[in-house]
């Protein structure tokens, strides 16, 4: 049988396995950071089909590795699988379609007899939702060694070239003096003003800078009561763009801004960036154009009406790091957005559950490719080593 028949035919056997595994992960719904229910689910699987797993990675103790080599040498595949939850509506990014998936391709390329040597990895990735779990397992070294690295991810929308806004976080904590506001207002230094000062400037950028650009803010605090002049106020903003080196000069004029605002109320501010910086997701062409082949191979229907818009996703940071891909599959026709009680219902669907297989095979296939042609794999190679280093957040 021909490797890519072995695949369509190991996942066809697994596919009632791989499905309640999909359920129980969807029924037992866990937030970032707390996956232990998920996380289990999955080593366990991954052990009882012959991998080595590594049960927590650093101090993370929901992330995972699950490795298997075939011969010696050849390219090391890894596939991200996600599995966390959101607060109050569960799984409504489809993360229980998404780990799993991830899973099965690992499984279909593991169980593949066939003479070339390849190593496969799955990497399990905490907490998606909050902190970017994969950025702390690219500091951890989980990826590497790694040649290419893949995931799917369920949408309203089929995107293969994915792309992504490169985000920096900042908590600006502007430090004044207490006043009567009424009696003696003039002894105050306000550290609201500092805030509103902030969004003002921030406002009047807005019209200069790229299309792109996404900054967004608010008020976390802006005083305790009218009588009292606000020693201290706190806001927070988020700052995004597709280009990564063009996020840095746009961060740093608000960065500007902000000891403006600071100047302009007589105040102090404190600035702390908040969590990790997200990259743009850079997709390798050349792996797009493979999955795209493998996706057409099935007849794959695009239902999209629709185009989803970019968020920011940790496997931007991946894709600085190793050649990869983060296609989405659109399970609609409809506009459904992400992160919502709808779409958490349409992710749980036999549909749903056929698109994740469908998404397992894909990737699979889409790996043989790579492992069986050297050409191939310099190809990726060669494309990744052309982009430019400087695009690593900071």
């Amino acid at each position: 049988m021909m490797a890519k028949e072995q695949i369509d035919a190991i996942l066809e056997r697994e596919k009632e396995g791989l499905v309640a595994l999909s359920q129980y992960i969807q029924q037992n719904p866990e937030l970032g950071g707390e996956e232990f229910k998920s996380s289990k689910a999955l080593c366990d699987y991954l052990e009882q089909k012959g991998f080595t797993v590594q049960r927590g990675v650093g101090p993370f103790d929901t992330a995972f590795i699950a490795n298997m080599k075939k011969g010696e040498g050849g390219p090391h595949i890894a596939f991200c699988a996600e599995y966390d939850a959101l607060p109050d509506v569960g799984h409504a990014c489809g993360h229980h379609l998404i780990g799993v998936a991830s899973a099965a391709a690992g499984l279909a390329l593991a169980k593949l007899e066939v003479d070339e040597p390849f190593e496969v990895t799955v990497i399990g990735t905490h907490d998606e939702e909050g902190v970017g779990g994969k950025i702390d397992l690219i500091n951890e070294g989980a990826f590497e060694g790694v040649d290419i690295a893949m995931m799917f991810h369920p949408g309203y929308s089929t995107i293969i070239d994915v792309k992504s806004l490169a985000f920096h976080s900042y908590d600006f904590i502007f430090h004044g003096e207490n006043a009567h506001a009424a009696s003696e207002p003039w002894l105050g230094k306000n550290a609201l003003d500092g805030v509103l000062h902030l969004f003002s400037g921030v406002n009047a950028l807005r019209q200069h800078v790229k299309p792109d650009v996404r900054i967004h803010g608010i008020i976390k605090e802006g005083g305790k009561a009218t009588n009292i002049v606000p020693h201290r106020a706190v806001a927070e903003f988020c700052v995004r763009s597709v280009d990564n080196d063009y996020l840095e000069e746009v961060c740093e004029q608000v960065l500007n801004i902000a000891k403006g605002a600071a100047l302009m109320s007589g105040t102090e501010v404190e600035i702390n960036e908040i969590g990790h910086p997200y990259a743009a997701m850079v997709s390798n062409q050349t792996l797009v154009d493979l999955y795209q082949e493998s996706l057409d191979a099935f007849e794959y229907v695009d239902r999209s009406k629709h185009h989803e818009g970019m968020g920011s996703i940790d496997m931007g940071n991946v894709s600085l790091k190793v050649p990869s891909i983060h296609p989405v599959l659109s399970l609609t026709d409809k506009l459904v957005p992400g992160h919502t009680k709808e779409f958490a219902d349409m992710c749980n669907t036999p549909q749903a559950y056929d698109m994740m297989v469908l998404a397992g095979k894909t990737m699979a296939h889409t790996c043989w490719k790579v492992i069986q042609s050297k050409e191939l794999q310099q190809k990726i190679k060669e494309e990744f080593m052309s982009l430019d280093g400087s695009r690593i957040p900071t």
